[in-house]
């Protein structure tokens, strides 16, 4: 493998760089580890990671609003879009104009709710794909 690693650095570079200009085209990413979250937001050492979700409300029932992309954003940027609000509104840091900047934000990702619910998850990565996975949920505010 250690003979292969000097040309497969080079393709992978390539290949996002290619991925990088037809982005800017406006079409698909094209190379799937283009994506710069896989270099420089990884997880697996953490302990502990934290992410706010977005939940919503009709007729008292909550489910979960998934990121799938759509024409506006990517799922990466609702994920970015969610985490930055929500840690202004946790941290009273902007909280009035974050909470009204969110809701209008899940207005416009997921318009068929009533309601909005804004929690934050703690969960340990490496128990991804396990048996158990302990998530602690915490009520951020309602939207």
């Amino acid at each position: 493998m250690k003979k292969y690693t000097k040309h497969l650095f080079i393709f992978s570079f390539c290949m996002s760089l290619v991925s990088l200009v037809l982005i800017e085209k406006g079409h698909k990413e094209m190379f799937p580890f283009a994506s710069w979250k896989l270099f420089t937001v990884p997880s697996g050492g953490a302990l502990e990671e934290e992410r706010y979700v977005l939940y919503g409300v009709k007729n008292s029932d909550t489910a979960k609003i998934n990121f799938t992309p759509l024409k506006n954003y990517e799922s990466n940027d609702q994920a970015v879009i969610t985490d930055t609000y929500g840690k202004n509104i946790e941290n009273n840091d902007t909280r009035e104009i974050s909470r009204k900047k969110l809701l209008i934000f899940a207005k416009d990702i997921a318009p068929n709710y009533d309601g909005y619910v804004l929690y934050k998850e703690i969960y340990n990565p490496k128990e991804i794909g396990g048996k158990k996975m302990n998530i602690n949920k915490k009520l951020i505010t309602k939207l």
